[in-house]
């Protein structure tokens, strides 16, 4: 099964200051999402990034009216192979676990980068 769309946990959320670039890339549908087997890192250039590990991380799901028109955009915001890469995730929304991609990176890449964990795993509220 094909991913339904992106998982989105930081500054493309709504009322986030990069949800524009999702609107322009076609979003059609928002829904409550939970990425498990990860963790957030607060970066210090103000955004968060998603890691493998113990606990959770909350977001949305994301759906596009041309998935792979969105992807392009996507990767060229978030520099898809620089500190982020996108992979295919499970996500677990109010219906049901979900197939969609996400864009994540590695403990050591986040920490070099200055990154420290943020434990509550939601980055909307901005409460570690």
């Amino acid at each position: 099964m094909d991913p339904a769309g992106v998982f989105v946990y930081g500054s493309l959320l709504p009322g986030a200051r990069h949800h524009a670039l999702a609107r322009r890339a076609g979003l059609v549908r928002r829904t409550p999402a939970r990425l498990e087997g990860y963790r957030l890192y607060a970066l210090p250039a103000g955004y968060p990034v998603a890691v493998p590990g113990t606990g959770a991380v909350e977001g949305e799901l994301f759906e596009f009216r041309n998935l792979e028109a969105a992807l392009r955009a996507l990767d060229r915001f978030e520099d898809e192979g620089g500190l982020y890469r996108r992979v295919a995730v499970v996500v677990k929304t109010p219906a049901g676990m979900r197939r969609a991609w996400a864009y994540v990176a590695d403990a050591a890449a986040a920490t070099r980068r200055g990154g420290v964990p943020w434990p509550s795993g939601r980055w909307r509220g901005r409460r570690a």
